[in-house]
Parts: C-alpha cells; structure tokens; sequence
C-alpha cells in the first residue's frame, strides 16, 4: 500500500557514542504528558534506544501538572531527567480559554521546574514552532520569538519560566509533527481520518491549504533529543525534519504513498477560506534550522518524505485504509 520509502534505512543509524549510553541507562527519566503524540515517542525510543532506564510515563491520567502537590510528590522517585512534554496543544482551546491555556503551559511548568530544583534534575522542554511568526529565512536558536497566539505566547513564557531558573535544562524548539498512529491529532492524523471517511462515503476530492511547516516524525525528534542530552548538551536547540511542504503538497505525497492517487485527488483550497476556519492565529511559513545539530555532528532528521514514508507502513494505517486496498 505504501511505496517505497526512498532508502529510508541509511538515515536509521544515529552517531549515539556506546560510551555514553551509560548515562541515560542508569537514569530515572520522568515524562509528563506521556500518553500524547510526542511523550509516546519519547517513551518508546527510550525503550528501545535505552535499554535498562527507569521510566516513569505519566499521562494527564496519572499526572496533572497544574496540580502541585502531585508534582512535588514524584520528588521522592527522585528523577534524574524529567521529559516535560504536558501541554494543551490545541491552539483554538487555547484562544477561547487563556486562563485554562496559562494553567497548563506555565503554571504546570512551574510546578515542573519546582520539583527539578528539588531533586536536581535536568528538565528536557519540547518547544513549538509556533512562539514564532511568518518569515522567509529560516528560524534557528537565536531567531527572536513573535507568537501570534495564546498557545504561542504561553509557551514561549513556559520557556522562559525554565530558562530563568537554576535548573539544568535543554530546550529543543521543533517543527510540527506526525506520528502516534491513533494519537495524531495534527494534520497527517487528521487528515488520513478525513480520506479515510470520504472515501466510504464515495467521495474522491478534498481540498487542502498551502500554509508551510516542516513534517516532522516524533520519533525522529525524540531520538534527536535524546541524542543531544545523552551527549551532555543544554540550553536552546532548532530541530525539524529536512525540507519543508505545504499542506498541500503533505496532503498529496499522502495519497500517493498510501497507494491512493487513482482513487483521491486533492485539491488547492483557497488561503483566506482556511484561515476563516482558525480561531488561532497561525504563521503562513516557518521553516527551522538543522545546522546547530549538524555543526554537533548530531543531526539524525531526515528528509519529511523519508519518514512519512515509514509512518505510513504503520499497522494503524494499513488497517484504517484496509477496504480500500
């Protein structure tokens, strides 16, 4: 169903330095929202890439970070690294709720932050793409933030919270996501659904936008992340897949990759008829830079088609897409 993957297995093999392994593998590693799209990515590449590390994997089930009490109890597990991926990520939720936004991004990293200074752990922040706004160069580490949403402005302040801070942290900025199967609540996820859904209904057409990011696989980011701690690295990192799309062009090497382009076509949607459908203020364009990690010799992202590839021979989709195979 999915084509080939462009030799996707050369760009698999990470530049990880087998005496440094040692690190993370004796380490108790905290992850807050670990049941979303990237704290899932997190938790199994450190199960498979960290074979013997504590992990404890805290969904908003097991831990609400707004609730500080609960935070501060984890002090007694004693985290060496605490992998703070809880967040409201929903942009439109944020913009009719910035208290209920503010609650989660900063007054929960606060709570995070109070129990790295308790415990001395270092704090890894996946930061969004979206403390930034429109332009035509690409955004790295010392680009300055422009958020032009509520969802932007409190996280750009839930990085700074940690930034001011006396813990150690490493911030890696990164670009949009994909990834999580079921889980994927952004535009690859939403819109193999949407196929999906229209093909049963007998419907071939769907239009799309042509606002531009940068596809990235949360496994890719998280094994990069993860990379950078383990090699000893703070402060403030850019991380996205290589090249950049529009949704449009996302939309169409999809179809083509899950072997539909005979059966769905789709369609150039107009740009003021989207940004009618947004409530959050989103960039037209935000492209992010790899060269800080390919300066560390630590750049293991790869080209966007590379990996939506292997996203896309993922059991989930093989399932979702089985009656039109």
């Amino acid at each position: 169903m999915v084509a080939d993957a462009d030799h996707a297995s050369e760009w698999r093999t990470a530049p990880v330095k087998s005496d440094a392994l040692m690190t993370l593998r004796a380490s108790n590693i905290l992850v807050t929202g670990a049941a979303g799209m990237l704290g899932t990515a997190f938790v199994e590449s450190l199960a498979s890439d960290y074979d013997g590390c504590n992990v404890l994997d805290c969904g908003r089930e097991e831990l609400d970070v707004t609730d500080a009490d609960s935070v501060l109890r984890l002090a007694s597990w004693r985290p060496d690294v605490i992998i703070h991926c809880a967040a409201d990520t929903n942009a439109d939720r944020c913009e009719r709720d910035p208290s209920g936004c503010w609650n989660v991004q900063v007054g929960g990293t606060r709570n995070v932050v109070d129990l790295a200074i308790a415990t001395g752990a270092t704090v890894v922040y996946p930061q969004s793409f979206l403390i930034f706004s429109e332009g035509q160069h690409l955004v790295d580490a010392g680009s300055p933030p422009n958020p032009l949403s509520v969802y932007g402005r409190h996280k750009l302040e839930s990085e700074a919270v940690i930034r001011c801070s006396s813990v150690r942290s490493l911030v890696v900025r990164m670009g949009g996501f994909f990834g999580g199967d079921a889980k994927d609540k952004n535009f690859v996820g939403k819109f193999t659904r949407k196929v999906a859904s229209l093909l049963a209904a007998g419907d071939t057409e769907y239009a799309v936008g042509d606002r531009v990011w940068q596809p990235t696989y949360t496994s890719d980011a998280a094994r990069n992340t993860l990379l950078l701690l383990e090699n000893g690295h703070t402060g403030v990192w850019s991380m996205a897949s290589e090249g950049e799309a529009s949704f449009f062009e996302l939309a169409e090497a999809t179809v083509t990759l899950l072997g539909l382009g005979s059966r769905f076509r789709v369609m150039p949607a107009e740009r003021e008829v989207i940004r009618g459908g947004d409530i959050a203020t989103r960039p037209h364009r935000v492209v992010l830079s790899n060269e800080q990690l390919k300066s560390a010799g630590l750049c293991i992202q790869r080209p966007w088609r590379v990996a939506l590839a292997e996203y896309l021979q993922r059991p989930w989709f093989r399932e979702l897409f089985h009656d039109f195979s």
